[in-house]
């Protein structure tokens, strides 16, 4: 299983890289599960399997079968799963790619800590510049009040941290002179 995991999350990074630029999600996630689970089907997986079938074949009874949900570049994936003989990693495919529109769809996750409690036009303020920071990512903002950090406030997600603190500006000019 981990080799399919394995071959699956290129297929499905690619994949929604594509679906995210042509704002075609959930088509490309309709698509992947019917596919996933034709051909998880033990008849399909036979004929998937059988050397005797060739690709251009596997492809057109694939593409028969998943007419209905066909999305811009269906064709082009199954043409190239077929060529290495990867089609029967379909279903691996999908549960990845499921997995990548979850997380793009995750809201970020901000706090907002300052000296004093923020009025709400301040925090308002600050949630749309985050959002034109962060544009089209959903924003959920918590605040959080330190006295320690004499004034301004510290902005801190998953991975970053704005500090606009004055404890911030005189550690740095504390450093400054030091150096």
């Amino acid at each position: 299983m981990a080799e399919l995991t394995t071959i699956a999350r290129p297929y499905a990074k690619a994949i929604f890289a594509h679906a995210v630029a042509a704002k075609a999600e959930q088509a490309w996630s309709a698509f992947l599960q019917k596919a996933a689970v034709i051909t998880a089907d033990e008849a399909m997986v036979q004929v998937l399997k059988n050397p005797a079938v060739k690709g251009d074949a596997k492809c057109t009874i694939l593409g028969d079968l998943t007419k209905d949900v066909s999305v811009d570049g269906a064709d082009a994936l199954m043409e190239a799963l077929a060529y290495y003989g990867r089609l029967l990693a379909l279903p691996a495919i999908s549960t990845e790619f499921e997995t990548l529109v979850a997380q793009g769809q995750q809201a970020l996750e901000v706090t907002i800590t300052s000296a004093f409690p923020l009025a709400a036009d301040e925090i308002q303020l600050l949630e749309s510049k985050l959002k034109a920071r962060y544009a089209g990512k959903s924003i959920r903002v918590e605040t959080a009040v330190d006295q320690s950090l004499i004034g301004g406030f510290e902005i801190r997600s998953s991975d970053t941290v704005i500090d606009a603190t004055v404890r911030g500006r005189l550690s740095k000019i504390a450093e400054s002179l030091t150096a």
